[in-house]
């Protein structure tokens, strides 16, 4: 089982409820039940995600604050999940911006490098990993039995500014702080950037706009723009002919040509 991220197409009359019309989208694909085909299983498990982690969208000038955009559902344990400035995780097309392919990554890159620099200011500093990985590896009195770094690395996360930055989303996950073996972990790169905002930003952003799966208004699941379920049909014998997106790879490109009234919602699945 693994995540999938995808980009689920609502009619303009689904914004008086958002979570009825997902719900009822999503349910012919939903594979934990004896109601719908496996091979048209495609998530037991959603969460709205994207306005605070990168995957989302960019926000369109003049709609900051627009009650109509559609921002991530609590975290696991509860906590809130705020979007990045500029970005959300969906509402009607023509208030989210596709004109820069990079946009929402590059608003939220920027507010990772902005938050660890407001922490730092209310925090002490922190010690580096690779402090506490050297120490882990040439002082036997530093983590005597940690075996494989466990508590070396729950130290290193203890830190206030380091626990008050990773536990934030705007930290995006980046870094890597499991397993010590052949590949050490890594910090989050925002930690000892020596370059300035603007060269973090420009480095960080991803390269590419996120590539979703799409369930389009009329329900088909389309995974990479090529293999397409429809939610009507038992995928081994459906006789519809699939949609053909004018523009693939890239579904952000997709998107971007929908009427402007489509409600558009990114969800990470559990699939």
């Amino acid at each position: 089982m693994a995540g999938v991220w995808v980009t689920v197409c609502l009619p303009g009359e689904a914004a008086g409820d958002i979570e009825g019309a997902l719900g009822e989208a999503l349910a012919p694909f939903y594979l934990d039940t004896a109601d719908n085909p496996v091979d048209r299983g495609m998530w037991d498990a959603r969460h709205i995600r994207g306005g605070s982690d990168g995957m989302g969208f960019a926000v369109a000038p003049g709609h900051l604050g627009d009650p109509r955009l559609i921002h991530d559902d609590p975290g696991y344990d509860g906590s809130p999940r705020p979007s990045a400035p500029g970005v959300c995780a969906g509402g009607p097309r023509a208030l989210l911006d596709f004109s820069q392919p990079h946009l929402g990554s590059e608003r939220a890159v920027a507010a990772s490098w902005d938050l660890w620099h407001s922490l730092s200011a209310l925090h002490p500093p922190a010690v580096r990993l690779a402090v506490f990985v050297d120490r882990w590896r040439n002082d036997p009195d530093a983590f005597p039995g940690d075996r494989w770094g466990d508590e070396m690395l729950s130290a290193y996360r203890a830190q206030p500014l380091i626990r008050a930055y990773l536990d934030h989303p705007f930290s995006l996950n980046m870094g890597y702080l499991g397993f010590v073996g052949p590949a050490d972990p890594l910090e989050h790169p925002v930690i000892g950037y020596d370059g300035t905002r603007a060269e973090y930003i420009r480095e960080l952003t991803a390269s590419h706009p996120p590539n979703t799966d799409v369930l389009t208004l009329d329900g088909w699941w389309l995974e990479g723009g090529i293999d397409a379920v429809h939610a009507s049909c038992d995928p081994g014998s459906c006789p519809h002919d699939p949609p053909k997106p004018t523009v693939w790879q890239g579904s952000e490109a997709y998107l971007a040509n929908l009427p402007g009234d489509t409600i558009l919602v990114r969800l990470h699945c559990h699939a």
